[in-house]
């Protein structure tokens, strides 16, 4: 049934070099995808690669930021911590831009981080305190590389499950069925050919018997 809708009306020599420019068509698209199949997977490996990456060391620095952070609290006390707090600690800028790996646009994330100088209340702050700072700073420079890896996973994952699934139904649905829908219209078209012959035979058979009357 596949074959016949393919097919889609009588066999003719017309219908089938048209189902062949079809298959041959479907089957240039199934490499092109293919190979960019084969691109975007060694892409996100990479890429989860990279966020792995990425992630551990915005762990590693989220926990030395909290370590800081307690001891600050312990020496300056929660009340004195919470109004050194209230001073902006740095001017944070974010630009985006995009690179396209086989048309997949991932995106490019730069953060910079301007420092400022921290006033001093008149009871003071310690010395924790602008360790902790430092330590915020830190965790504030590493997010754009994370943001990035991270952004970049998802959107070549998404493309590359999409890829698959147009390649397997070029592989498994499309191209079975152009070619079964070519073999149904060779074969009509060789029995065709087998039945003129048949005719043709026994017209010229026929036609030698009445002149040799």
């Amino acid at each position: 049934m596949a074959a016949d809708a393919a097919a889609g009306g009588s066999p003719t020599r017309a219908r089938l070099l048209e189902l062949r420019q079809r298959c041959n068509e479907a089957r240039a698209g199934h490499d092109l995808l293919e190979r960019k199949r084969e691109v975007l997977l060694r892409e996100v490996w990479g890429l989860l690669r990279e966020l792995h990456d990425c992630e551990r060391d915005v762990r590693g620095r989220f926990g030395a930021a909290y370590a800081a952070l307690r001891e600050a609290r312990l020496t300056m006390g929660s009340e004195g911590l919470a109004w050194a707090a209230l001073a902006p600690a740095a001017r944070t800028t974010c630009t985006t831009e995009a690179r396209s790996v086989m048309g997949v646009m991932l995106p490019l994330v730069h953060i910079q981080v301007t420092p400022l100088p921290l006033p001093y209340s008149p009871f003071g702050t310690s010395v924790t305190m602008d360790r902790a700072r430092r330590r915020w700073l830190e965790v504030a420079e590493v997010l754009g590389a994370w943001a990035e890896a991270y952004g970049s996973v998802w959107r070549a994952s998404a493309e590359l499950a999409r890829t698959q699934r147009r390649v397997n139904a070029l592989e498994k649905l499309l191209i079975p069925r152009y070619e079964a829908a070519i073999q149904a219209i060779e074969a009509a078209l060789e029995e065709q050919d087998r039945q003129s012959f048949l005719r043709a035979k026994r017209v010229k058979q026929r036609k030698e018997a009445d002149d040799g009357r």
